[in-house]
């Protein structure tokens, strides 16, 4: 539970320059929360789309995180703490990683995450999209959500429909 106000001062650092860039008018940035998200073998907690920023932890399970073609050494690449074994397949952008008790981000890019198992906690700043699920016929107690800034919700036992994060001009 230590790392709960942790994660929260992070996605507050990253809500900064949010609001500095809200007067652009490009784009309106908008947020994803969850806490303590678990559900189904087999069945992504969190299924992401984002250009922006996204930090999280898992206690257990698997992250698949895209982040298209880099360059070598780009600051773009996502980052996985020890804790997960991580392969990169032959010819695939896609980085997966596995196992118990670690942390990820991915900072001022595009990303795709599909993050599975349970203890699941993400924050994330930017515009896109992103679908989430808990466990199955637990009313309350298998984690939360928030999307843009709405009030938590209790994790859906099945996936919800695209939820849009920001917004786009």
């Amino acid at each position: 539970m230590r790392r709960l106000p942790v994660i929260f001062a992070v996605g507050a650092a990253l809500a900064v320059p949010v609001v500095a860039l809200a007067g652009t008018g490009a784009s309106t940035d908008g947020s994803v929360v969850v806490q303590n998200g678990a559900a189904p073998l087999g069945t992504p907690v969190v299924v992401l789309t984002i250009s922006g920023s996204v930090i999280g932890n898992v206690g257990h399970g698997k992250i698949i995180i895209d982040g298209g073609p880099l360059d070598a050494g780009s600051s773009k690449a996502p980052q996985v703490t020890p804790g997960a074994a991580c392969v990169r397949p032959p010819g695939d952008t896609r980085q997966i990683c596995k196992g118990d008790t670690f942390s990820f981000r991915a900072v001022g890019g595009h990303y795709t995450l599909l993050v599975y198992g349970s203890d699941i906690d993400v924050v994330a700043v930017g515009t896109g999209w992103v679908k989430v699920a808990g466990i199955p016929d637990v009313p309350v107690g298998d984690g939360r959500y928030s999307v843009n800034g709405t009030d938590f919700a209790s994790l859906p036992g099945v996936p919800t429909d695209k939820l849009l994060i920001g917004t786009s001009g």
